[in-house]
């Protein structure tokens, strides 16, 4: 009976053993275990698996891979192995609509001609350069094509090759109308402050301008995107009062105090009053003559003195998904009441200690100035908001109905219509989410640092009915830290002066080398030529000396991980191994002493 006990007692502690340590590993390596990533990175989401299982024909995706990409360039490497492996899950899921081809690129061999006479681009390295980068071609004839998949975009695979596979699956581009009359917003993404997002847009939709004067807005185009537009001209005011009124849909980004703007135009706006009154019809009460800020959540500033500060009007916020946003000067907005045909949808707001300055307040004064004037009264206040719905005119009459151009008046809206507003036409610059743009590769070269594109891209896919997996929630803010990344930071965080040292001096390369081989033409002389090579080699030993760097901080990260490992697998079950015995021991001791005392009181 002991001997059975004893037994049922070491196989209890086995087992609890055994999930401790499974606890250990999942904690050690951030549940990459099966699945690879704790963020299922290779496995498809339900989305992905929709527009997998409803492509109307086969699409072949080719996969373009340097043989010497893992030796030469570790995080390049690890990055082709997860894409490769996710596109491998993706064949899985429609061996019978989606076919794999890899093709491995050698050096100045015919694969690297076809790779580059198909727009691949290079991530030049050591002595040679290096290819990773796919294109997707459809049984009809169409394509699409990452001419590089960088590693900083490794969150963003699945949305891309999602939003990818849409497009190949449409028999055309979603229409969409741009309206932005005071800020330049071309569709070429030339020249502007929103270049990034104008990129975008370009690829995954067909853009239309729509020009100020129109005085009508077409019913193909599924979403119409107002960069803050101001006071409406009257004639387009009442074209796009018809078009919501027949189902249309349409996003408003305005701004109490555009910083863009200001930079523009070489003075600070005024607010706009007019939208307010505008949108007022809609059910949305804009308050245009109040600047938002978040204190928690501001970001710190350099003052005159020299000191960092908290600017409460340049902060972060969520979005109904939990996507970090980034605003600047944003205003405020509330769902008026007494709109019952209308229902609203808060997308982003700030936290619930809030605050606000008067928007005339900040147009002459300093930082310091401001965050002395801010009014701190804890509120919360929404920054992005949906309204739909029936909505009503705001005219009691048509005013263009002797123009040819012009549609039948009507009064109140005939189907469902959507209105959002974006309480901050700054949010869609590229200095408030783009990290780094490769100019060569407008689209697939942005890495982002906030989700505003992501956000917006995301509402136009919702608004006009396409269902587009969105990227990973926070691709540029981690969420815990597992060990192992904790150990990698405080390694890097001792090498870390060093680190930017080398990150400023390759990107400078990198920046000169693209400069020269801009100005190339074939009439250069030699000496250009020789620059050319010059600056190539220098931009090698930078990139070489960078990934030195990363290797010697990787190296001692593995050092504290196999301590740790070590710690985990060998001291503490042992040490768990020795106070089960030293129970043991003590409790046996324990019941013969009682037996003893049994036997002598009888």
């Amino acid at each position: 009976m002991k001997r059975r006990s004893a037994i049922l007692l070491a196989g209890a502690l086995l087992a609890l053993l055994f999930v401790i340590a499974n606890l250990l590993v999942s904690r050690l390596v951030g549940g990459r275990q099966l699945d690879a990533t704790a963020s299922g990175r290779y496995t498809l989401t339900e989305e992905s698996l929709k527009t997998v299982a409803a492509l109307r024909q086969p699409v072949t995706i080719r996969l373009y891979v340097s043989e010497k990409l893992q030796s030469a360039w570790d995080e390049l490497g690890a990055h082709a192995a997860q894409t490769t492996a996710f596109l491998a899950r993706c064949v899985l899921a429609a061996p019978d609509k989606i076919r794999l081809e890899i093709r491995r690129i050698k050096p100045f061999s015919d694969m690297e001609k076809q790779a580059v006479s198909e727009g691949m681009l290079p991530f030049p390295e050591n002595e040679e350069e290096l290819y990773f980068g796919l294109k997707v071609i459809a049984a009809d004839g169409r394509s699409a094509l990452i001419p590089a998949l960088k590693p900083e975009r490794r969150a963003l695979l699945e949305s891309d090759l999602n939003r990818i596979l849409h497009g190949l699956n449409e028999e055309r581009k979603v229409k969409i109308g741009v309206f932005s009359p005071r800020l330049p917003f071309s569709p070429d993404g030339k020249g502007s402050a929103f270049a990034s997002l104008a990129a975008l847009l370009q690829e995954y939709y067909e853009v239309f301008e729509i020009p100020a004067g129109s005085s009508l807005v077409p019913q193909d185009i599924s979403v119409v995107l107002a960069l803050d537009p101001g006071r409406l001209p009257p004639v387009f005011a009442y074209a796009l009062d018809q078009y919501v009124m027949r189902g249309g849909k349409v996003v408003f980004l305005v701004d109490p105090y555009s910083e863009v703007r200001h930079a523009l135009q070489g003075y600070p706006p005024r607010p706009d009053a007019e939208m307010g009154e505008y949108l007022k019809t809609w059910g949305i009460d804009y308050h245009a003559e109040r600047v938002a800020g978040d204190v928690l959540r501001g970001e710190r500033v350099k003052g005159g003195d020299g000191r960092y500060r908290v600017y409460p009007l340049w902060f972060w916020a969520k979005g109904e998904d939990g996507r970090p946003l980034r605003f600047h000067t944003p205003g405020s907005l509330l769902a008026a009441e007494n709109f019952a045909d209308l229902h609203f949808s808060e997308l982003a707001a700030t936290g619930g200690q809030s605050g606000d300055i008067a928007a005339e307040k900040i147009r002459y004064a300093s930082k310091t100035q401001v965050i002395l004037d801010y009014n701190q009264d804890n509120k919360k206040r929404v920054l992005a908001l949906l309204a739909e719905g029936k909505f009503r005119s705001h005219y009691r009459g048509g005013i263009l109905d002797k123009a040819k151009s012009a549609q039948p008046y009507l009064p109140f809206a005939v189907r469902d219509a959507a209105v959002a507003v974006v309480a901050d036409s700054d949010f869609a610059a590229d200095e408030l989410w783009v990290a780094s743009r490769d100019p060569e590769n407008p689209v697939y070269g942005i890495v982002p640092y906030a989700g505003n594109a992501a956000f917006l891209l995301g509402l136009i896919d919702r608004l006009s009915g396409r269902a587009v997996v969105p990227p990973s929630v926070s691709p540029e803010v981690p969420g815990a830290a597992n060990i192992a990344e904790t150990l990698y930071l405080k390694s890097a965080e001792k090498l870390r002066e060093e680190k930017e040292k080398f990150d400023a001096k390759e990107a400078a390369s990198s920046a000169r080398l693209r400069r020269l081989k801009k100005s190339l033409t074939d009439s250069e002389d030699v000496s250009r030529r020789r620059e050319i090579e010059r600056a190539e080699n220098e931009n090698r030993r930078d990139r070489k000396a960078l990934q030195n760097l990363e290797r010697q901080i990787a190296a001692a990260a593995d050092d504290r991980l196999e301590l740790f490992v070590w710690l985990c697998f060998v001291v503490f079950p042992s040490g768990m191994l020795g106070l089960f015995f030293a129970t043991a021991f003590f409790v046996r001791r324990r019941v013969r002493r009682q037996m003893l005392t049994l036997e002598k009181e009888k």
